[in-house]
């Protein structure tokens, strides 16, 4: 998203009162949170101790300590003389993906304005048009890098685990996922352990075991495969 002019919204403040700790009243342990915007291309992460923000094309990054939060009806403010970050609980897309967050955000880094999405992405809506890179099949890593990779369309799926290219179509019912028969290339490789492995948990009904909006298992008594969103 362009940048454009920062207005944080003081009606949004309860009483104008700041509370100690982090977003969401963040534990030492919690993961921090992210945030990121496009035209031009930022991040920002808060945690317990900083706020850091960088932007593509510049060097070094803006960082200071993270402040106390200001709670409001509709999200958080965090204010210090060089970073100011509004969030606001609203669902976010920041057009340049297929992920939607649920959060907009508001930065203004030394009197520039920036605004994109925050927080963990959603699950998706529906499995159609995503694509997952692969972590591992039954307990056991798979190389990582575009080469290894599930793709839905709207009703086929295809995916690589080392080696053959397979296919077909697929549906989802509740949170069961059926493949069916699929056709694959027919190349031999060295080590086909993961392909034969998925390829045998593909065969089968699958549950759908979401941990997040970015990392799906796919699982069933032969087995289970992990994967992770990716463009």
């Amino acid at each position: 998203m362009m940048a454009r002019a920062f207005g944080l919204t003081v009606a949004l403040l309860v009483g104008g009162c700041a509370t100690s700790g982090g977003l969401q009243q963040l534990q030492p342990d919690a993961a921090a949170y992210r945030a990121v915007g496009t035209e031009p291309f930022w991040s920002l992460t808060i945690d317990q101790r900083v706020m850091a923000f960088s932007e593509a094309g510049r060097d070094g990054k803006v960082t200071v300590p993270t402040p106390q939060v200001i709670n409001g009806v509709a999200g958080q403010i965090y204010r210090t003389p060089r970073l100011e970050v509004n969030i606001v609980r609203t669902r976010c897309s920041n057009g340049m993906s297929d992920r939607v967050y649920p959060d907009r955000v508001q930065v203004r880094v030394d009197g520039r304005a920036f605004e994109g999405c925050g927080g963990e992405p959603l699950m998706p809506g529906s499995l159609a048009n995503t694509n997952w890179s692969v972590e591992s099949v039954n307990g056991q890593s798979v190389a990582a890098g575009p080469a290894n990779f599930v793709r839905f369309t709207q009703d086929r799926v295809s995916a690589r685990f080392g080696c053959n290219t397979m296919s077909g179509r697929y549906v989802v019912t509740g949170g069961t996922l059926s493949a069916g028969a699929l056709a694959a290339t027919r190349m031999a490789c060295p080590d086909m352990t993961a392909e034969q492995n998925a390829a045998g948990i593909l065969s089968q009904p699958i549950t759908l075991d979401w941990s997040s909006g970015e990392r799906l298992t796919l699982r069933n008594a032969q087995g289970s495969i992990v994967l992770r969103r990716s463009i």
